[in-house]
C-alpha cells in the first residue's frame, strides 16, 4: 500500500513540475519561424485588402493629374453645297474653352484633398490590420500554451496509467485505481484534440490576415509576455488626438468638403470660350459676263473669310445653387463626424488604459496569490493522501483545479496582451 501511494505521488509531483515548466515555455526557434512583429510586417506588405486600398491611392493620384488639365479645344468642320447651282462653302473653326473663375483650382483642390484622404485611409487600415494580426496571434499563442500544457500532462498521465496497470497485474493495486487514471487520460486526450484543432484554425485565420496561402508553413515564435506600456494616459491621448489615422481621415474629409464648396461655386460663375474660324465661299450666278479682253465667262468667284468671336456662359438661371447647397450640407456632416471621431478616440484611449491596469492587477494576483497557493494546496492534499487521510479522487480533483488555474493564468496573460494591443490601436503609434 505504501509503495502504491509513493508511485502515484511521484507521478502527481511530475504533473506539478511540468505545469511550472510549461508556464514559462516558449516556442522553439527554427527556420522559417516568425515573431509577431515579423508577422505584422508581412501582413502590412502582403495583405490583399490592404494592397487594394493602396491601389485606391494610385487612382486618386491619377484623378489629381486629370484635374490639373485644361479642357481640350474643339475643331468644327462644315461644308455647304447649293442644290440648284455650283455654289458651295467650306467652314473650319476652332473653339477654345477658357476655364475661367478658378475652375481649375477648384478641381485640383478637390483632387488633392481626396488624395490626402486616401493616404490617411491606408494608414488607418494599417493601424486596424496591425491590431487584428496581434490579437489573432495572441489567441494562437494562448491556445498553443494551453495545448502544450495539456500534451505534457497527458504524457505524464499515460505513463502513470502504464505503471498502475503493471501494479494491478501484480496484485498491488485494486482495479478501481486503473479506472480513475484512465478517466483522467481520456479527459486530457479529449481536451488536447480540441485545443489542437483550435490552434490549427487560428493559424489558418492568421495566414489570411498575413496574406499567406492556407498550405503555407507558419510557426509563430514567442509568448504572451510583452513589455509594459511606455506611455501614460495623458501622453497616449495627446498622441492619439495628434496623429491617429482615423482622425486624419476625418480631417481630410472636412478639407475635401471645403474644397468641393469652392469647386461648385466656381462652376456657378460665368465662363467663356474663344472661337476662330475660316470660310471658303465659291459663289456665282448662272449668267455670263465680259472680261477685260471682251471675252465672255461665267459670273462666279471664290471668297475667303477669317473671323473670330467669344462665347460667354451667363449664369442667369443656373448658378449651380443645388450643388453648392449639397456641398455645404456635406461640409456640416463631415464636421459632425470629426467631432464624433474625437469623442470616440478619447473613449477608446481611456478604456484601453483602464483595461490594461485591471488586467495587470489580475495577472499579479495570479502570479502571487493564486498559482502558488494552488501548488501548495496540491502539496497538502498529496501529503494528506500519503498519510491515508484522503483518497486518490481528492488528489485528482485538486489536480484538476490546478489545471484550471493554469488555464486561467493563460487567460490573464492574454488579457494583458490584448490590453497592450488595444492601447497601441487606440493611441495609433507607440514607441518600441
Amino acid at each position: 500500500m505504501r509503495r502504491r501511494r509513493v508511485l502515484l505521488l511521484t507521478v502527481l509531483l511530475g504533473w506539478v513540475s511540468l505545469a511550472s515548466q510549461v508556464a514559462h515555455a516558449q516556442a522553439p526557434r527554427g527556420m522559417g519561424e516568425l515573431t509577431v512583429d515579423e508577422l505584422v510586417a508581412r501582413a502590412l506588405s502582403d495583405n490583399p485588402e490592404l494592397r487594394a486600398t493602396r491601389a485606391e491611392v494610385d487612382a486618386a493620384r491619377g484623378r489629381l493629374v486629370q484635374a490639373g488639365l485644361r479642357p481640350n479645344p474643339m475643331l468644327d468642320l462644315g461644308a455647304q453645297q447649293s442644290v440648284t447651282g455650283p455654289d458651295n462653302n467650306l467652314l473650319v473653326g476652332v473653339t477654345l474653352p477658357l476655364d475661367l473663375n478658378r475652375r481649375k483650382a477648384g478641381r485640383v483642390g478637390v483632387a488633392e484633398r481626396e488624395l490626402e484622404m486616401k493616404e490617411a485611409q491606408v494608414a488607418e487600415r494599417e493601424r486596424q490590420l496591425s491590431a487584428e494580426v496581434r490579437l489573432k496571434a495572441g489567441e494562437l499563442l494562448a491556445a498553443r500554451r494551453n495545448l502544450r500544457f495539456t500534451e505534457d500532462l497527458l504524457e505524464v498521465n499515460r505513463k502513470a496509467l502504464g505503471l498502475v496497470q503493471e501494479r494491478i497485474r501484480r496484485g498491488a493495486m485494486p482495479p478501481l485505481e486503473e479506472n480513475l487514471m484512465r478517466v483522467e487520460v481520456n479527459r486530457l486526450d479529449a481536451s488536447r484534440r480540441i485545443l489542437a484543432s483550435k490552434v490549427e484554425v487560428l493559424a489558418l485565420q492568421l495566414k489570411v490576415l498575413a496574406g499567406l496561402a492556407p498550405d503555407a508553413p507558419l510557426v509563430l515564435r514567442g509568448d504572451l509576455s510583452l513589455a509594459p506600456a511606455r506611455v501614460d494616459l495623458e501622453e497616449g491621448l495627446r498622441r492619439a488626438l495628434t496623429a491617429r489615422p482615423d482622425l486624419l481621415v476625418a480631417r481630410a474629409e472636412v478639407a475635401m468638403a471645403g474644397a468641393k464648396i469652392r469647386k461648385e461655386e466656381a462652376e456657378g460663375r460665368w465662363d467663356a470660350s474663344v472661337n476662330i474660324g475660316y470660310m471658303r465661299q465659291n459663289f456665282g450666278y448662272d449668267l455670263n459676263g465680259l472680261t477685260e479682253n471682251g471675252e465672255t465667262r461665267a459670273i462666279t468667284d471664290i471668297f475667303h473669310y477669317v473671323g473670330g468671336g467669344v462665347t460667354i456662359t451667363l449664369p442667369l438661371r443656373n448658378r449651380n445653387q443645388g450643388n453648392i447647397a449639397a456641398a455645404l450640407a456635406e461640409a456640416q456632416a463631415t464636421g459632425r463626424r470629426m467631432d464624433f471621431v474625437m469623442l470616440t478616440i478619447r473613449q477608446e484611449v481611456a478604456a484601453a488604459f483602464t483595461q490594461y491596469e485591471a488586467a495587470q492587477r489580475s495577472l499579479e494576483i495570479y502570479g502571487q496569490g493564486v498559482r502558488e497557493l494552488a501548488r501548495q494546496n496540491l502539496e497538502v492534499i498529496r501529503q494528506a493522501y500519503e498519510l491515508g487521510r484522503t483518497s486518490l479522487l481528492d488528489v485528482i480533483a485538486e489536480q484538476r483545479r490546478y489545471i484550471d488555474i493554469e488555464m486561467g493564468y493563460t487567460d490573464a496573460l492574454k488579457q494583458v496582451y490584448d490590453a497592450m494591443v488595444d492601447i497601441e490601436r487606440a493611441v495609433g503609434t507607440l514607441p518600441r
